[in-house]
């Protein structure tokens, strides 16, 4: 009877460990189940909080655009309209009085004057929003920006487009014009550069772009601050592209976008 009750304490023991055992799985199984679905759903939330950041980037900056191209067009159609209209007048006046030297000296220099000023609301207004990427697509856009720096500057700057010539969306091509731009302006005021390469490709796949620049380089940590650098990863953010930044100091800086289709 001692043996039979030994036997049956040593078969509870091992039922009880054997219990025990197969709960602490059950646990760990169930600790590891939920640590992945907590993961999940912190994955998601923080899925939808981009996408949520990125809709509200992309209503302020379609809000943004939206103004920009309205105040261009009433600039180049309201104020250089009447600039036109003001040049009209000094050369009737000028005719009217060709007996005047006077008079006709003063039209004269009032005329360039007037021709000046609607010379600079036009480039204004074509800064703000070319209607060239409009009419023609980012590539005769680009092209157009890079003469105008060339032509008003010291920089020389080498385009080159490989690839296909399809247009994006106008969103899109917006967008790239913009960061394009932007990063030229950067480049412009600090950089002390002297030359400048921009390489785009537009592929099946992808839609890449390369600066390069000669000029001093920046140092990384201190370069994140910048307003210019945030509106360029802002509108990057919108579209859905990557962007990589490097720069060392008396090294210029180097750009690349990365846009999947």
């Amino acid at each position: 009877m001692m043996l039979i009750t030994s036997d049956s304490g040593l078969t509870v023991i091992y039922v009880g460990m054997l219990g025990m055992f197969f709960l602490a799985i059950a646990i760990v199984g169930f600790v590891i189940i939920y640590k992945k679905r907590l993961l999940k759903q912190q994955m998601k939330l923080q899925e939808q909080k981009i996408i949520h950041q990125q809709q509200l980037l992309q209503s302020a900056v379609k809000i943004q655009d939206d103004e920009r191209k309205r105040f261009a067009a009433d600039l180049h159609d309201e104020i250089g309209g009447g600039i036109s209209t003001v040049i009209l007048n000094v050369e009737r006046i000028k005719k009217q009085h060709s007996n005047q030297p006077e008079i006709v000296s003063q039209s004269q220099k009032v005329r360039l004057q007037l021709d000046d000023l609607l010379k600079k609301v036009r480039e204004i207004s074509y800064n703000i929003m070319p209607p060239t990427l409009e009419d023609f697509g980012l590539h005769e856009a680009v092209s157009d920006l890079c003469y105008t720096i060339s032509e008003s500057s010291t920089m020389t700057i080498d385009y080159e487009w490989t690839g296909d010539e399809k247009r994006l969306n106008f969103s899109q091509e917006l967008a790239l014009y913009r960061i394009i731009q932007e990063i030229l302006t950067n480049i412009i005021k600090h950089s002390e550069a002297t030359h400048i390469e921009i390489m785009i490709k537009n592929t099946t796949e992808n839609f890449n772009i390369s600066l390069i620049d000669n000029g001093k380089g920046f140092n990384t940590e201190t370069i994140q601050k910048g307003a210019g650098l945030r509106n360029i990863k802002d509108r990057a953010l919108i579209i859905g592209a990557e962007l990589f930044i490097s720069g060392v100091i008396g090294e210029g800086t180097k750009i690349h976008l990365n846009l999947n289709k």
